[in-house]
């Protein structure tokens, strides 16, 4: 068993976005995506895998094969990996969502990032 704190993962980017890991195992990966108020995660796909997205703080327009959606604090979001994802923070502070993506696919999602 471990314990985390969402804190802990929260950090303010220097760029446009700072993705802070929280766990890796051979089947999932969960980490703190936050965004830049004003900021874009361009669109990618995630081939096989599934993802969910949690928003913890701000609001973000969630953007699924050219499909809108608003997602709040308190909402949940299943993506499947086909899917081209396009985030884009809506909010006035950064955007801090929770993401699980399993399985991890490519190593390469695995890792802290600074964009």
């Amino acid at each position: 068993m471990n314990k985390y704190t969402f804190n802990d993962y929260y950090h303010d980017p220097e760029g446009k976005i700072a993705k802070r890991m929280i766990y890796k195992s051979d089947n999932v990966i969960a980490f703190v995506l936050n965004i830049a108020k004003g900021e874009i995660l361009p669109g990618h796909t995630h081939l096989e895998s599934t993802l969910l997205l949690q928003v913890m703080e701000g609001n973000a327009k969630v953007v699924t094969d050219g499909k809108e959606s608003s997602l709040q604090v308190g909402q949940l979001m299943q993506v499947d990996g086909q899917e081209s994802l396009q985030v884009i923070n809506t909010g006035e502070n950064v955007l801090r969502l929770y993401v699980t993506i399993s399985p991890i696919g490519s190593e390469a999602f695995a890792t802290d990032a600074n964009v």
